[in-house]
């Protein structure tokens, strides 16, 4: 039986456009905005859970947020946008 991986990627088009609707990311400078779209999603080869969490925790650093809004609604809203694909090993 062939074995196989899954893959998940983000592109930083998708994570910006999830966060101007969503109203996140309103209280980071340019910089931060930029280290969250590019170092922390959009270049990444394969983005594992943790990665994930990372974002969403970035994403509420920078955020003014709503009390019942979690890292855990963050996180499955950004792991909802990533493209998945599998591959043979």
């Amino acid at each position: 039986m062939k074995q196989y991986k899954e893959i998940r990627k983000i592109s930083a088009s998708s994570l910006r456009q999830l966060c101007v609707e969503n109203d996140w990311y309103t209280c980071g400078d340019n910089d931060e905005y930029r280290h969250l779209l590019f170092d922390l999603a959009g270049n990444k080869e394969n983005l594992s859970t943790s990665d994930i969490i990372e974002i969403a925790a970035d994403i509420m650093e920078h955020s003014d947020l709503d009390d019942d809004c979690t890292i855990e609604n963050i996180a499955f809203e950004v792991a909802r946008i990533a493209n998945v694909f599998f591959e043979e090993v």
